[in-house]
């Protein structure tokens, strides 16, 4: 009886031994590798260093991750999913937008590095091995479209703007800001409402 109960209470699809070494392994590197990043800087990083760092070979970084913008990327995806959940509970195109400000705004402070923060947006946008970047998992380009759709169905989005290029357009548009410009949150704020406002009806946020 008292085996059949732990059989109840561990069932067989839980992660094994090994599983949980290789998830563990691969914390262990991205930890390291944005240490390594904040150090010295994304293009002067070394993949040795990170693997060392963490405890393993350079083989086993590379098993995890095929480059080092392939931490950016993950990096990336991590705090977009933040920022989607503020978005996702938003009831307008403007609010929406609002929060996506907020979002990013948010985001680099998070990450505790201004020039890691660039260094992540550029590689998202240019991609690995040439990737889209519609192509990528992207929860914020996710709850955005489905906002720019229905706001052009209530009139909130501006006339002659087609809802799917205009997500791809603010998004871009927003990434391409952040990694143009050092100037403080506060300052960027500002600006950022004002891009963003460009595609609303009324032009405000």
């Amino acid at each position: 009886m008292g085996h059949a109960s732990r059989s109840m209470e561990y069932p067989i699809s839980r992660p094994t031994r090994r599983e949980r070494k290789r998830d563990l392994t691969r914390a262990r590197l991205y930890e390291a590798a944005l240490d390594e990043f904040r150090r010295v800087g994304f293009d002067r990083s070394s993949v040795s260093r990170i693997a060392r760092k963490a405890g393993v070979s350079r083989a086993s970084f590379y098993f995890h991750f095929p480059t080092k913008e392939h931490v950016l990327i993950e990096l990336q995806w991590s705090l977009e999913r933040r920022t989607a959940e503020r978005i996702a509970g938003c009831e307008s195109l403007r609010a929406a937008l609002q929060q996506l400000v907020e979002g990013v705004i948010e985001a680099e402070g998070s990450v505790e590095d201004a020039e890691l923060y660039r260094d992540m947006l550029k590689t998202y946008v240019r991609t690995p091995d040439g990737l889209p970047l519609e192509d990528l998992a992207s929860p914020v380009l996710d709850e955005l479209r489905r906002h720019f759709v229905a706001g052009a169905a209530n009139r909130e989005l501006r006339a002659g703007l087609e809802p799917e290029q205009a997500t791809h357009l603010c998004l871009t548009g927003v990434f391409g800001f952040l990694i143009g410009t050092a100037e403080p949150s506060a300052t960027r704020r500002a600006d950022l409402q004002a891009l963003v406002s460009l595609y609303l009806e009324d032009g405000e946020t």
